[in-house]
């Protein structure tokens, strides 16, 4: 017996001319150390100078290039390493992961998953497979509405009460199944309290038949990056057991985030 959840993004989302262009001049870039010019990097793109000029004055705001004053030609900016150091992060995170989750997963027979914040999304990104007979059928690269999941609440766990304010502003929380959270009032009560206890609960409010308990992940600046939880059917668990995987997730989430460089000087 398995409990579903499936990847419900579309496929063959059509693409956006703008996007696919600022990516391309990324991509000639990258080749050309010394720089392109604009009739340059026009040309080799086959795009009108003034259509791509609006591109490459947006991309240049936002620091992904830089132009020089002088010979007016334009190279990588200053945001693409921030964003490289964070892709290594992740794939650390992920490396981190797989060998603690698998220890995790052996001991108490449950299944064991790493997702991320992605708007009023989880996405799952890592996953191991608990040894019991009824587990979890989730799928890597899935999404489920955050306020919905310890994952989600977790990972909300880390945002400011006006963040999440401007995160929810106008929208209807959508209800799973009876014990799903339907107000951002309830929502944001039950985050100060995995803010105190260290960590959230799912009890059916995903799946009705499924319980979960999840502990928010930190980088070395303090910051919640990602969470970790495990999952369990409603038969197996009680209380106790509740206690006991809570406890085993925090140390997880905290052994990954020590890992990321965070050092808790609580």
């Amino acid at each position: 017996m398995v409990f579903c959840i499936m990847n419900n993004r579309a496929m063959n989302k059509p693409i956006s001319p703008s996007v696919d262009r600022a990516l391309s001049v990324l991509t000639l870039l990258a080749d050309h150390p010394d720089g392109m010019g604009v009739s340059e990097l026009a040309r080799t793109l086959k795009a009108a100078k003034s259509s791509l000029y609006v591109v490459l004055t947006t991309m240049e705001q936002r620091d992904f290039i830089v132009k020089d004053p002088v010979t007016k030609r334009y190279s990588l900016g200053p945001q693409l390493l921030v964003l490289g150091l964070a892709y290594v992060q992740r794939i650390n995170l992920l490396k981190e992961f797989q060998v603690l989750a698998a220890e995790v997963a052996r001991e108490c027979g449950e299944t064991v998953q790493l997702a991320i914040l992605r708007g009023r999304n989880v996405l799952y990104i890592g996953k191991q497979d608990g040894t019991q007979p009824v587990r979890l059928a989730s799928e890597v690269g899935s999404e489920l509405p955050a306020h919905t999941t310890a994952l989600g609440k977790s990972l909300l766990a880390g945002l400011s009460d006006a963040a999440i304010d401007e995160l929810y502003e106008g929208v209807t929380l959508e209800k799973r199944t009876p014990q799903t959270i339907g107000n951002l009032a309830d929502l944001k009560r039950e985050i100060a309290e995995v803010r105190v206890r260290g960590y959230a609960v799912d009890r059916g409010e995903t799946l009705e038949d499924l319980r979960c308990v999840g502990a928010p992940v930190c980088d070395a600046h303090g910051t919640v990056v990602a969470a970790v939880s495990i999952s369990v059917p409603i038969t197996r668990m009680d209380d106790e057991r509740e206690k006991e995987l809570a406890q085993r997730v925090c140390i997880l989430a905290q052994e990954l985030s020590r890992r990321l460089g965070y050092i808790n000087r609580a």
